[in-house]
């Protein structure tokens, strides 16, 4: 890839923090902060475990001690994660449930790409994508939050944050 391909992930990557930003301010107001955390942290543990299963039906079992190196104990992980995010969102919108599936990303994201354009620009990346991600649901309302107007102010902060992650990008 590229280092515009990865940087263009990096930005994919932000908005997606953006979204599970946005999920969570709609659960910490539905529910509780430390509840909404609790369905985040759910999700994104089973996530990562659904991964590292089909990995190891690949034949790319986890570097990882025993039993974490085999598909079996991440079996148990997703059955067990998915009771309890499944129990946990009773009530809830279900859209909530896949919040935690944005920080595999962004983890995963920041593992494969930081490495090829380094930690800054990936991160400078990720930043434009989170503002404008968040200036854009702030301005619909999304999941229900307050309306926050995308105002000339707003999107010239943008502009600045994206100039920044330009100065970074093209930087000798």
């Amino acid at each position: 890839m590229t280092n515009s391909l990865y940087l263009t992930v990096a930005v994919l990557v932000g908005v997606g923090a953006a979204t599970q930003s946005a999920l969570l301010a709609a659960m910490g107001r539905d529910k509780g902060p430390y509840e909404g955390t609790w369905i985040n942290m759910l999700a994104a543990i089973g996530g990562l475990s659904v991964i590292l299963v089909a990995r190891a039906m690949l034949g790319r079992s986890p570097m990882l001690p025993s039993p974490f190196n085999h598909a079996l104990a991440f079996a148990v992980v997703i059955g067990v994660t998915g009771v309890a995010l499944a129990i946990s969102v009773r009530g809830l919108n279900p859209v909530y449930a896949i919040t935690g599936l944005f920080a595999i990303a962004y983890l995963l994201g920041i593992g494969y790409g930081a490495p090829r354009i380094g930690i800054a620009l990936f991160v400078a990346g990720v930043t434009v994508g989170q503002l404008g991600g968040a200036l854009a649901y702030d301005h619909v309302g999304a999941f229900g939050l307050d309306v926050h107007h995308a105002s000339v102010t707003r999107v010239a902060g943008l502009a600045v944050v994206l100039a920044g992650a330009l100065i970074v990008r093209f930087a000798p």
